[in-house]
């Protein structure tokens, strides 16, 4: 079984405050393909402080791909506590307003209205996240981590299903050349014997002649070596696809990148159109594999 890196999820839950405010968290998760893991939380000062028990919820879950949350309030005053005023900076305040009033001769009051148009001059207490709130918003992303890994899991069924599809039809080209090879060998035994014995040689050498040329050609022709190599890494992935481990994205990708240097290979030996236009068919799956792949973990 495979899995992708994509997956997406999203839930809005509502609680009750402190205070008795009811307010909405809108949580959302959303996976996507990244050669390690990595992270992308933008969450609400309050939950600041869970940004490294999710990372670890996450990677645990998740393993591979860039992971983004979004953890949205409605109210944000719920984990807000008491507003105080903040009196030293008041008092520093109202002092420069004397000295500014006796120094320029300013008589006019200085009203509330005033006052309150002074920045910093409250303190806002940021209350720690109730337990029963905190388990709350956890139990919510361990929902959304199971709808992610569960979505990633069915993409990634259908990512295998392509990719042994592909597979087969990379297997069939691969005999279909094997097969077309050895025709070809048959029949460039048969045009040298023709013009050997076409020429005026003496007859002791027809055979010698025969023989190095025929060597020669096999020689550039065979391919028999990059066919075994490239069914033998076709079974590879075929066995990585079935393979217990988690992760199987970068083997996949490696293997397959062996499988293009076979068939460039094997393209580079034989001049024949027939293998050259079913080794170009082996190129186009190859780099559709490679594409399917990189969305794998």
């Amino acid at each position: 079984m495979i899995s992708s890196m994509t997956g997406f999820a999203n839930k809005i839950i509502t609680i009750t405050g402190p205070s008795g405010d009811k307010t909405h968290i809108s949580i959302s998760l959303k996976s996507l393909n990244y050669r390690f893991f990595e992270t992308t939380f933008k969450l609400p000062h309050p939950l600041s402080y869970l940004e490294t028990r999710l990372i670890e919820l996450c990677k645990k879950r998740l393993t591979r791909g860039h992971i983004y949350m979004t953890v949205y309030i409605s109210n944000p005053n719920l984990f807000r506590g008491a507003i105080e005023p903040t009196f030293n900076t008041i008092t520093n305040y109202m002092n420069a307003i004397n000295t500014i009033k006796t120094r320029f001769g300013i008589n006019q009051d200085v009203t509330l209205e005033h006052i309150l148009r002074l920045p910093d001059i409250f303190t806002v207490e940021e209350t720690t996240t109730d337990a029963s709130i905190e388990k709350r918003i956890l139990d919510t992303i361990n929902e959304l981590l199971d709808a992610v890994a569960q979505a990633r899991t069915t993409e990634g069924a259908n990512l295998e299903q392509d990719l042994r599809k592909r597979l087969t039809i990379m297997q069939t080209e691969i005999d279909a050349i094997a097969a077309s090879t050895q025709s070809l060998i048959i029949a460039q035994k048969e045009k040298i014997s023709r013009i050997s014995q076409s020429l005026d040689v003496d007859p002791s050498n027809i055979v010698k002649t025969q023989q190095e040329a025929l060597y020669a050609m096999l020689d550039k022709i065979d391919i028999h070596e990059e066919i075994v190599r490239f069914k033998s890494h076709l079974a590879t992935i075929s066995e990585q696809l079935s393979a217990p481990e988690a992760e199987k994205g970068k083997r996949l990708d490696f293997t397959l990148q062996e499988l293009g240097r076979e068939i460039n290979t094997i393209s580079a030996k034989c001049s024949d159109a027939a293998i050259g236009k079913r080794a170009i068919n082996v190129k186009v799956e190859i780099e559709k594999a490679r594409e399917q792949v990189q969305n794998i973990v």
